[in-house]
């Protein structure tokens, strides 16, 4: 099946593909330092106070979930962005090649 798929098609898959899966990872190992830092910076801490330490402000918004508040939207936005910019890179690696011909 695979091998019935052009080269250039089956590399702009992988691409696909792995910047998504890059996304992913990226997005679930950083979102909840991202919401962390996010409500220190901002002071909505609930009960605690602005100055709270990093683990007080974890403890606080583990039992809710909010950690992962806004995943599903960063994933997206990660995984597009990651789709573009490696497409663009491999089109213009392939383009400056001293042998290509237009």
């Amino acid at each position: 099946l695979l091998r019935s798929i052009p080269s250039m098609v089956r590399q702009g898959m992988v691409q696909v593909a792995s910047a998504f899966s890059a996304a992913v990872a990226a997005s679930v190992m950083t979102q909840p330092l991202d919401t962390i830092k996010t409500r220190l910076q901002v002071g909505n801490t609930g009960s605690l106070k602005s100055n709270a330490p990093l683990l007080s402000v974890a403890k606080e918004l583990t039992p809710t979930s909010g950690l992962y508040k806004g995943l599903l939207p960063r994933i997206a936005h990660m995984g597009i962005w990651g789709s573009v910019l490696s497409a663009a890179y491999e089109v213009l690696k392939l383009v400056s090649r001293k042998d290509y011909e237009f």
